[in-house]
């Protein structure tokens, strides 16, 4: 595999990226007003398919990095994700029913747990040496632009004007047509834009799975981050509370990912040359810092502030942790190690947002709010120490 290749395969895998969140963010947005504002759920039952929907893509997660790792080439894994995910996001057109839109979100996450692990293991593999930060900074960043281009598409169309909060089925609908081209457009530039690169690296084909000992360590404490870090859809709902419509919670949303998006590649580039988990341990912190603020926002004005610290936390890690991960990983055991920390994230997320609604269903959401934001500093905190006992090691 020649290196020089590296910048263009991020570069059209974040093209990908960027055409397939366009397609699926705004449905991401509309999907918790549509079932709790329309068809009359609770959050409780949102958290139950978000949870479920972790669940279906968990043992994808771990299986599929480690097939492309015996694989000649990953792509035919990523292809197949994302058709499964356009697919999901077909159904939302057959049935109006909660629990068929329930299950049609969960086939559309079960396509990003086949394609999430090879994905990344492919942008590691080509990435030039001590450049990681920056290829996943720039995948990073065309994945959350295409968020902002799918919500700025809906408001130009004027969708959901005179709604305030109330989604209702035309509205749902008209996003979901919206949304089915762009995904089939991200499908036809994987399929013919992107090569498949075949793997130099020969590993046992053996049918024997194991989290690769060099991150383990990181594995645990990320997952106890990730039990603080619920579905987004609780952030649309807590908006709602606020007093936001539906238009303005979109434009919310646009804000918070032009910052992820702002902050994605320079903090990839910078983790490149201070380091990765400076970067982590800031992000995390921030997270913390703007979830306990939700908790206590009794308005509009202080809510926005404290989402734009999430898009902060947002733009500091997720490239970066990527990237953390290349560092420490074996090119044999890439796409095993992606696997095994989504895997992770996946159980924790099962269990988060359950656990999240049923906080927000019976306790209120300043008290769930509280609880996640002391969680992911405990986080935080470990990662300290996991860091300074690296650093001993490496002395």
């Amino acid at each position: 595999m020649s290196k020089n290749k590296a910048p263009s395969l991020a570069l059209r895998l974040g093209w990908v990226s960027f055409l397939n969140d366009c397609s699926s963010e705004v449905l991401a947005r509309v999907l918790p007003l549509y079932l709790t504002a329309f068809l009359g759920q609770t959050p409780a039952f949102v958290g139950i398919i978000e949870g479920a929907a972790e669940s279906a893509a968990i043992l994808l997660k771990g299986i599929s990095g480690w097939l492309s790792d015996r694989a000649k080439s990953r792509k035919a894994f990523v292809f197949f994700g994302y058709a499964l995910s356009v697919a999901g996001r077909a159904f939302y057109l057959f049935s109006s029913l909660a629990w068929v839109l329930g299950a049609s979100r969960i086939f559309d996450r079960v396509g990003k747990g086949l394609r999430g692990a090879p994905r990344d293991a492919m942008i590691a593999d080509a990435a030039k040496a001590g450049r990681a930060g920056r290829d996943f900074g720039i995948t990073r960043f065309l994945d959350t632009l295409g968020a902002m281009a799918g919500m700025l598409l809906i408001l130009s169309l004027g969708v959901g004007i005179g709604k305030g909060s109330h989604v209702d089925e035309s509205v749902f609908r008209i996003c979901v047509w919206i949304a089915l081209p762009i995904g089939l457009s991200a499908l036809a530039l994987i399929l013919f834009g992107v090569p498949g690169i075949k793997r130099e690296a020969t590993v046992d084909k053996r049918l024997a799975w194991h989290v690769p000992k060099e991150i383990r360590g990181f594995l645990a404490i990320a997952f106890l981050f990730a039990l603080a870090n619920s579905s987004d859809a609780f952030l649309v709902l807590k908006a709602r509370e606020a007093g936001f419509g539906f238009r303005e919670i979109l434009g919310l949303f646009l804000v918070f990912n032009a910052l992820a998006a702002g902050l994605a590649i320079p903090a990839g580039k910078l983790s490149d040359k201070f380091g990765r988990l400076p970067f982590l341990m800031t992000g995390w912190i921030i997270y913390a810092i703007a979830y306990a603020v939700m908790g206590l926002a009794d308005g509009k004005l202080i809510f926005s502030v404290s989402l734009l610290g999430y898009g902060a936390f947002y733009g500091l890690t997720e490239g970066v942790e990527k990237a953390l991960l290349a560092d420490l990983l074996r090119p044999e055991n890439r796409g095993t190690g992606y696997g095994a920390f989504q895997t992770a994230i996946g159980i924790a997320a099962l269990l988060a947002s359950p656990i999240m609604g049923v906080l927000i269903t019976y306790a209120g959401s300043k008290v769930a709010f509280l609880i996640t934001s002391g969680i992911a500093m405990l986080a935080a905190l470990l990662l300290a120490v996991w860091k300074a006992a690296q650093n001993n090691q490496a002395s």
